[in-house]
């Protein structure tokens, strides 16, 4: 069953299997229950000392990180990686450190022990992959090159967004940027984002401004000229809903780092792109069946 199909076969699943233990969803035979999720999320709960709060949406992300965690398992014992020197290894020293820090006393420590042994499991497993499918230096150069050539000299910007849900109230606002009030000001009185009311920042992260053209085609026919301080003089209505008026906060060249620089990270991308797509391969293998 493919993620997506999961989740939602899970979602009512979740709410109901909260009220007593059972099985929550089988993966390749291996059944998950709920008790293994009521454990996690009172070890989140835990760890974030209150922050975050029990819901269906954690109880989902917990659950789908399970299954993905079963798979992965279930393949690393299926290569014997439980049995590898590094998995061994890890594992002696991690129960050394439990047992000097009196953790193995903790009533909660043999669940919470299986838990770790299955991360490490995992690691290993990663570990594994890229040994089996080692990234080569003309690999890493080609994707440099590639980034230098999309990047290099080009624009990324900063964006700031007032969102609208009337034509007026996006038109009164490029008004007053127009008389040149401050645009955190205009867009806290005219966004109907709540959060923006209530102070937040409606400016964006940096972006790339080819990325950009290729994800949001309007957008950046609407920005592309503008320079800092400047903003569309008309309301962009993509959806017949919303009407947003875009400020043009920071604008800057891209300058691409030497190849020696950034090697060390652009290396680890690649690995780690290499290790998603062996679990997706996994999950898409796998037969996972939510409860009915």
């Amino acid at each position: 069953m493919k993620k997506t199909q999961m989740a939602a076969a899970l979602a009512g699943v979740l709410l109901s299997a909260q009220l007593m233990a059972q099985t929550v969803v089988t993966v390749n035979g291996t059944k998950i229950d709920s008790d293994e999720l009521d454990a996690r999320a009172k070890f989140v709960q835990q760890q974030s000392q209150g922050q975050v709060k029990d819901s269906p949406e954690l109880r989902q992300f917990i659950a789908n990180e399970v299954v993905v965690e079963t798979v992965v398992v279930q393949e690393a014992r299926r290569l014997k990686l439980d049995q590898s020197a590094d998995y061994k290894t890890a594992e002696a020293d991690a129960r050394r450190q439990a047992r000097d820090r009196g953790l193995d006393k903790q009533p909660d420590f043999q669940a919470n022990w299986k838990r770790f042994l299955n991360q490490v499991l995992m690691d290993v497993y990663a570990q594994h992959i890229v040994q089996q499918n080692p990234v080569t230096d003309a690999q890493l150069q080609e994707r440099y090159n590639a980034i230098k050539t999309r990047y290099d000299n080009t624009d990324e910007v900063q964006i700031g967004e007032i969102i609208t849900d009337k034509a007026e109230q996006a038109q009164a606002a490029i008004r007053e940027l127009a008389a040149k009030k401050s645009f955190a000001d205009v867009a806290r009185k005219y966004s109907i984002d709540p959060e923006v009311k209530a102070g937040q920042s409606a400016i964006s992260d940096f972006m790339a401004l080819v990325d950009l053209k290729e994800a949001r085609p309007k957008i950046f026919a609407a920005v592309q000229n503008l320079k800092a301080g400047e903003f569309t003089r008309q309301a962009l209505n993509e959806d017949n809903k919303a009407f947003v008026v875009f400020y043009m906060s920071t604008r800057r060249k891209i300058a691409v780092e030497p190849f020696e620089k950034v090697r060390e990270g652009l290396l680890n991308n690649m690995r780690q792109e290499r290790v998603q797509a062996a679990v997706g391969a996994l999950m898409q293998k796998a037969n996972i069946v939510p409860a009915q």
